[in-house]
């Protein structure tokens, strides 16, 4: 599970963070804006750039790319980390159906798909989220646990973000994740999303702590920002 907490930080975009580095102020908003304003669901991809963590200056590409069998779904896939689908649901939110996990060989399905953004991410303020997932081997298919997830829409602000590519105005939000295990352990996910409008992801970091047997705890931190524009 090393892997999954800087997996869901940088993509989840996806999805993949709170110790947010480089967000400079928050100011009023002037309108309600709609998901996919912030994460267009078209073919692009983008070069982003490692700034806290264990691979510190490594530049890893994300990609969003149609699903091949569906194309109301898509893939955003992060270098060698990790991909998610997401699919729209008919009011507009954006809905997370899989998460690979390529470093542990594991994916997780959610079931039923997890709402990350909903369609209207304005109207809404402070949203509170429940699914169950499955994770299973990407070798043997084999299911390796199960459990419930809590997710927190926590805020959402315009906000300036000082990446590797310079200063980028966008907007910020602001999450929360947390995964119940077995033996009274749970992961938890704080999160911080940078995104430009009609541009998707700018910048993302976070922290996590993973709690084992109820007793002992686990915490670190990670970032990314855009590398070019």
């Amino acid at each position: 599970m090393r892997y999954f907490a800087r997996i869901l930080i940088l993509i989840t975009y996806c999805v993949a963070t709170s110790a947010f580095v480089g967000v400079a102020w928050s100011v009023p908003q002037p309108r309600e804006i709609i998901a996919r304003e912030l994460i267009p669901l078209v073919s692009w991809q983008k070069q982003f750039k490692i700034t806290e963590g264990k691979d510190r200056g490594k530049i890893v590409p994300l990609i969003s790319q149609p699903d091949l069998a569906d194309n109301k779904r898509w893939w955003l896939v992060f270098g060698d980390y990790a991909s998610i689908l997401l699919v729209k649901n008919p009011t507009g939110a954006l809905m997370m159906e899989r998460l690979d996990l390529f470093k542990s060989r594991s994916y997780i399905v959610y079931e039923p798909a997890l709402p990350v953004l909903p369609g209207d991410v304005h109207s809404v303020g402070s949203i509170r989220l429940q699914t169950g997932y499955k994770m299973y081997s990407r070798e043997t298919g084999k299911l390796k646990r199960g459990g419930r997830v809590t997710h927190f829409v926590k805020q959402i602000s315009r906000s300036q973000f000082d990446t590797p590519a310079g200063l980028i105005d966008g907007y910020f939000i602001e999450l929360d994740h947390r995964m119940d295990m077995e033996y009274r352990s749970q992961l938890h996910l704080s999160l911080g999303l940078g995104f430009r409008l009609d541009e998707g992801p700018v910048y993302g970091s976070g922290q996590y702590t993973l709690k084992k047997l109820g007793l002992f705890t686990e915490t670190k931190t990670a970032a990314a920002g855009l590398a070019k524009r």
